[in-house]
């Protein structure tokens, strides 16, 4: 390919990101602002159906609340009345009054479901477990069903652990095994069940012991497999201290992996937690004190780890926070972000912080910063913000990043995502600890499906940054696939990893740059349809339908389909555009619906046409840069970039660090640098700047794009 083919290629993918950038600068200006829910709890489990989200904790006689989205939740009564017996013979296992029912766990085995629920006298162990049954539960009424079943296990004082806190996990096998146990030198135990009983298995009757730290805290048990292997996590030191008590809360969580569910559990380290080992996952940070008591959970597409923390700043009481849980390439867990309404928001306060210095990467608390809170002082090298992300669907996207820089020159930043760092300025935003859209720059990265971390560090030099929070926008070109869906209801992965959704379904995709796609022609990849219609929305689930699919078209060409697979046209007149939330609607399908590969028109036509192109003043040049710049003592010119070959209101300049565009006439700039793939590789913004540099450009021929606005 020749130069001005590469050019012309290179500055083609531009124009399709910088209708990218300029729509999105102002885009969901009322959404990006997130707070905590804070849900109250204690202990927590949860399940999830395909109609949503079912809550319970301690203390409040198996109450259950369930939510749709993990934000609104709603209270749906108790499993379990005082005439049903339960009372009764927890009364007498414990020996006399218990202290409530603690730390219940939901869970489906098989054909019916279960609540293992325990009670005990506080500070002994004269403890139970015990068992309520449900065969058809729903999501309407879940509290409604429930039979009573009795003891599971008992524990008094002579042994030396405690039965409370159960957990219930399914192998690969198909089996059931329940973890429990609290404190004491007998630490956390793990038996078999039976499936159709649930009580403890004939044909395995041993009683594991998983981890241990010799009598020191350690309790709250949860095991869940992923990848093959099993995660144990559990709660180490003091809980519940709350109020004015709260400071003495040292609660944490802790994890270890084995291979087989009943052990041996090992740390990142390699120590045995049968030994008092255990790799600390969370702490006290920010105003979270004693994140804990918490349960890992299989979602629809993903590991969330439900727990309990107390708000340091609020009313000091026990909260929940949802997390997920993100596994590395090889299969390590790391924690997440707490959900707060946004699957593809990170804020930067919930980072695993690394400091340098005391003081460096402080929390610092103002009404204009989402959820509250921002990090400030990122300011010494070797201070660092770890962000683990789970993303549904792997691509491109745009980091929308937002910070604040209060100086007079540009702050710069290293963002690695997935160990690829590119070093990122940013402009001075007029002012400390205020976040207004306008404070954003946008971080183009490809990112994989499933676990991704980003860390951010400081470049040390006269200024200096905060940071509030990164929003995840993927651009779509050309297809969106099914199962990059971030949630939804009545839909879930099937075993071949599709998208299946039934009737009256959604799923939910977040953040969709939809300015490279051209024209109205879309159709959509579906199996078993049956009639009816599938919906493209945009806004909620009930938004406006951008385009509607006839499924009956699908039914009557099945037979032809590859695979089994049928494309449907879709109808709409008017394109999507802008940065959308897109959701999928399924109406009249009697059939469980799986959905592949919602495929725009090619863009390729468009990419070459000038109406591509945004309205603003624009020009480019080639620049070829090295490792290596001799030195000048002054900048110069670069070759044939002049003003016969530029507007006339700027030019381009080599300098040792990289290049300069200096610009004759005030304005609103944008200046990109690109490979000769297209790929932006620098861009800098310039409010009414004599100049902007660019430093550290990769090797080899790069492209440079100005635009005014």
């Amino acid at each position: 390919m020749g130069k001005n083919s590469v050019l012309k290629s290179a500055l083609s993918k531009l124009a399709l990101f910088m209708l990218v950038l300029f729509s999105v600068q102002n885009a969901f200006a009322a959404d990006w602002y997130a707070k905590d829910v804070r849900q109250q709890g204690h202990d927590p489990t949860m399940m999830r159906t395909e109609d949503g989200y079912i809550l319970m904790s301690t203390n409040n006689d198996l109450s259950m609340w369930t939510s749709e989205d993990m934000v609104k939740w709603t209270s749906k009564g108790k499993a379990l009345s005082n005439s049903s017996g339960w009372d009764k013979w927890l009364h007498q296992a414990v020996g006399g009054k218990h202290d409530g029912i603690w730390a219940p766990d939901i869970f489906q085995m098989d054909d019916q479901y279960g609540i293992f629920y325990c009670g005990s006298v506080f500070g002994k162990r004269t403890s139970a477990i015990g068992l309520a049954t449900n065969f058809g539960m729903s999501f309407s009424n879940p509290s409604a069903g429930w039979t009573d079943k009795g003891e599971i296990v008992r524990t008094t004082n002579s042994n030396n652990y405690n039965a409370i806190d159960a957990d219930v996990v399914k192998t690969k096998e198909g089996d059931y095994w329940m973890t429990f146990g609290s404190w004491n030198a007998g630490g956390i135990r793990l038996v078999k069940l039976d499936s159709k009983t649930g009580k403890q298995a004939s044909d395995d009757k041993t009683n594991y012991m998983i981890a241990t730290r010799n009598g020191s805290g350690i309790e709250g048990p949860s095991l869940i497999e992923h990848g093959g292997q099993y995660f144990l996590f559990t709660a180490w030191d003091v809980c519940c201290k709350q109020g004015n008590e709260i400071e003495q809360t040292t609660y944490k969580t802790a994890m270890g992996r084995a291979d087989k569910v009943n052990g041996t559990y090992v740390d990142r380290s390699g120590k045995e937690l049968n030994k008092g080992g255990g790799t600390i996952l969370m702490e006290r940070y920010s105003r979270y004190v004693g994140p804990g008591g918490g349960e890992a959970f299989k979602d629809l597409n993903r590991i969330r780890f439900v727990h309990h923390y107390y708000d340091l700043t609020g009313d000091k009481y026990n909260h929940i926070h949802i997390r997920d849980v993100v596994f590395t390439d090889d299969n390590w867990p790391e924690m997440g972000q707490p959900f707060l309404g946004r699957y593809l928001s990170a804020e930067a306060e919930h980072g695993v912080m690394t400091r340098a210095v005391s003081g460096d990467l402080a929390y610092t608390y103002t009404d204009g910063a989402s959820n509250g809170e921002y990090v400030a002082y990122i300011n010494t090298a070797g201070s660092k913000i770890h962000l683990p992300m789970n993303i549904p669907q792997a691509g491109e996207y745009l980091l929308r990043y937002r910070y604040a820089n209060g100086g007079t020159g540009a702050a710069t930043h290293g963002v690695s995502v997935n160990g690829k760092e590119q070093v990122v300025n940013l402009p001075p935003t007029g002012a400390w600890g205020t976040f207004p859209e306008k404070s954003v720059v946008m971080i183009p990265a490809t990112l994989k499906r499933g676990g991704n971390f980003i860390d951010i560090r400081p470049i040390p030099n006269n200024e200096f940054s905060e940071l509030d929070r990164i929003d995840f926008l993927r651009i779509v070109r050309d297809t969106l696939p099914g199962n990059g869906f971030d949630n939804g209801i009545k839909v879930h992965l099937n075993e071949n990893d599709e998208l299946v959704m039934k009737d009256g379904g959604w799923a939910l995709f977040e953040n969709v740059i939809a300015d490279s796609l051209v024209g109205t022609k879309v159709s959509v990849q579906v199996k078993n349809a049956s009639g009816g219609k599938l919906s493209i929305r945009t806004g909620s689930k009930n938004g406006s339908v951008t385009y509607e699919c006839d499924l009956s078209s699908a039914k009557s060409n099945g037979e032809n389909a590859a695979n089994g697979w049928s494309e449907v046209e879709c109808t709409g007149a008017v394109p999507l555009k802008g940065l959308q939330d897109v959701f999928l609607t399924v109406s009249g399908n009697s059939n469980e619906l799986a959905v592949g590969n919602v495929k725009f028109a090619d863009p390729a036509a468009a990419v070459s046409s000038s109406s591509a192109m945004p309205n603003l003043n624009s020009s480019s040049a080639e620049v070829v840069t090295s490792s290596a710049v001799t030195p000048e003592s002054s900048a110069t010119a670069i070759g044939a970039v002049n003003a016969a070959s530029l507007a006339k209101n700027y030019f381009v300049y080599k300098t040792p660090r990289g290049f300069t565009v200096r610009f004759n006439k005030p304005g609103n700039y944008s200046v990109f640098v690109l490979n000769s793939l297209g790929q932006v590789v620098r861009s800098q913004t310039g409010r009414f700047e004599g100049e902007l540099e660019l430093l550290n450009l990769p090797q080899g021929r790069n492209f440079v794009k100005v635009l005014q606005k």
